[in-house]
């Protein structure tokens, strides 16, 4: 049974296990896809004074969740245009974004077709995943034991 060990210093009382930190340094996507292991990066990211990251994760979190919204009237649908307005502007302050995703998001807005829209956000997670990468890096090699032999 893994023992859980507190590794980011915070407040969290469940930990992590080793099999989760295990995991979580083999790739970004495992860190993402885990609400635990956004957490701890963002802990990580705040212990570094990683705002920058911050923000990205931020973003990356509002992509994620717009794209679990699924109602269709027409009061949610506005709300939900409303959410990637801003969603669009918090993009717009990511450097590592470049012009051609930021294009699209804005095509995608105009046409009003959610569907489009969505398939925008997945491509814009892809990259936003992609800026997150030096943040990554570091809380891989923060986490990853060293061998002392």
């Amino acid at each position: 049974m893994d023992k859980c060990f507190t590794v980011c210093g915070c407040d969290d009382l469940e930990g992590v296990t080793k099999s989760d930190l295990d995991r979580y340094t083999d790739k970004i996507e495992n860190v993402l896809n885990n609400e635990k292991g956004r957490r701890l990066f963002r802990n990580f990211m705040f212990s570094s004074n990683m705002r920058s990251g911050r923000r990205v994760l931020d973003l990356w979190e509002n992509i994620e969740r717009l794209l679990t919204i699924k109602d269709a009237d027409s009061s949610s649908f506005r709300n939900y245009l409303r959410d990637y307005d801003q969603l669009t502007d918090a993009a717009e302050r990511v450097e590592e974004l470049d012009f051609a995703i930021m294009e699209r998001l804005v095509l995608a807005r105009d046409s009003e077709n959610k569907e489009q829209m969505e398939e925008v956000l997945r491509a814009l997670k892809v990259e936003v995943t992609k800026a997150l990468k030096r943040e990554y890096n570091a809380f891989r090699i923060h986490f990853t034991p060293t061998k002392n032999n």
